[in-house]
C-alpha cells in the first residue's frame, strides 16, 4: 500500500532523487499551511513543501541488508552533522515495513542542472560565482571530515569520507544557498564492514588512486572530487566524463593539470594553485585537508565578491526553475559571467 503520511508529515508528491534504491517525496508538516496540487497543470498552490522524505525501497536477498545498513548509517550521520550547508534531519524510523527519513528540502535545482550536465550542454558558472559556490561546499566537506565520536570515553576521528562528491549531489537554493546532499555511500567508523562498498562513487569524479584494485577512498580523494567540480564550474565542460566507463577511466589516468591557467584562462595565481594542487595525481601533493583548501580559496581575489556572487547564483537558480527573478538577485552580477 502506498504511504500517504509519516507521523505528522504528509507526503505531497514524488520527486526525483540521487539514490536509485530510494523514493523521494516532498512533504508538509500537519501544523504548516496545506499545499494543494492542480491535477491538470501539476502546479502547487500555497506555501511550498518544506521537507524532503526519503523512503528505502523494500528489497530482498543480500542487497537488502546492505542497503538498509547504508540507510541507517546515513540517518546516524545526519543526526550528528550540524552545518548550514547540510540538510537537517527532522525525523526517521520505520512505518509499515518501510524505512524513512525526513529532512530539509532544498527549494532549488542541482548543481548538475546549473552546469548543463542533465541537458548535455555543459556551461560555466563564471569565476566569482564558482568560487562562492565552492566555498560553501568545501566548508561542508571540512565539517564532515572533522567529525569526532567518543571511543572508550575519548574523542576520536570518525573518519567520514563522502566518496560520491559530484554536481548530482549538490543542490543550490533559489536564495543562493549551496547544500551538500546524499550520504548514502559515505564511509565512517560507524559503517559496518558488511555494509561497505569500497568502490562506491561516481567514476567521473574519482581520484586516480581509487582506480587501483583494492584502493580505498580518503579525505584526499574527496578533495580531488572537489577540485574536479571546481574545474567544471570554471571551465564549463566535463573534466573526465566520456562516452563510456573505459574512456572515462582513461581520461582520469592520462590527465595532466600542471598548467591550469592554459586550460582555464583568467585564473588568479591563487585559484590556479588550488586547481593544480588538488587535481594532482599524487594525493600527497594535494592540500593537507579541506580546511587548508578553504583557506586558500578565501585568499583568492575571486572570493572578494561573495555577497554579489550569492545574488547572481540565486538568479541562475531562479531562471533554471522558470521563476521570475527576485529583485535582490538582479543587480551587480560578477564581471566574468
Amino acid at each position: 500500500m502506498e504511504l500517504r503520511g509519516l507521523g505528522r508529515y504528509r507526503l505531497v508528491d514524488r520527486v526525483p532523487g540521487p539514490c536509485p534504491h530510494a523514493r523521494y517525496y516532498r512533504a508538509q508538516h500537519e501544523d504548516e499551511p496545506t499545499v494543494e496540487t492542480d491535477p491538470q497543470s501539476g502546479q502547487t498552490r500555497g506555501d511550498a513543501p518544506s521537507y524532503l522524505v526519503k523512503l528505502l525501497e523494500p528489497g530482498r536477498g543480500p542487497d537488502a541488508g546492505l542497503r538498509r545498513g547504508q540507510f541507517d548509517h546515513e540517518v546516524r550521520l545526519l543526526k550528528n552533522f550540524n552545518h548550514p550547508c547540510i540538510p537537517t534531519l527532522h525525523a526517521s524510523g520505520e512505518q509499515d515495513g518501510v524505512a524513512y527519513m525526513v529532512m530539509d528540502r532544498v527549494d532549488g535545482v542541482s548543481l548538475a542542472t546549473l552546469l548543463g550536465h542533465e541537458a548535455g550542454e555543459p556551461r560555466a558558472l563564471g569565476r566569482e560565482i564558482g568560487v562562492y559556490a565552492m566555498g560553501q561546499l568545501i566548508d561542508a566537506v571540512r565539517h564532515i571530515h572533522s567529525l569526532e565520536y567518543l571511543e572508550d570515553g575519548e574523542p576520536a576521528p570518525l573518519g567520514v569520507v563522502h566518496r560520491d562528491l559530484g554536481p548530482h549531489c549538490i543542490w543550490v537554493s533559489r536564495r543562493g544557498d549551496v547544500i551538500l546532499c546524499d550520504f548514502a555511500l559515505t564511509r565512517s567508523e560507524w559503517l559496518l564492514p558488511e555494509h561497505d562498498e569500497p568502490d562506491a562513487g561516481t567514476l567521473a569524479y574519482e581520484a586516480p588512486e581509487r582506480l587501483l584494485p583494492g584502493a580505498s577512498a580518503t579525505e584526499k580523494s574527496d578533495m580531488f572530487g572537489l577540485a574536479a567540480i571546481l574545474w567544471e564550474c570554471l571551465r564549463g565542460e566535463r573534466l573526465f566524463q566520456r562516452a563510456n566507463d573505459a574512456a572515462t577511466r582513461d581520461a582520469i589516468e592520462r590527465f595532466d593539470i600542471s598548467q591550469p591557467s592554459r586550460r582555464v584562462p583568467g585564473l588568479s595565481p591563487k585559484l590556479g594553485e588550488i586547481v593544480r594542487k588538488n587535481l594532482d595525481r599524487d594525493p600527497e601533493r594535494r592540500y593537507l585537508n579541506a580546511y587548508q583548501m578553504l583557506q586558500r580559496l578565501a585568499q583568492a581575489p575571486e572570493a572578494a565578491a561573495a555577497e554579489r556572487s550569492r545574488r547572481a547564483l540565486a538568479q541562475l537558480v531562479q531562471e533554471a526553475m522558470g521563476l521570475q527573478v527576485e529583485s535582490d538577485a538582479q543587480s551587480d552580477p560578477p564581471s566574468d559571467t
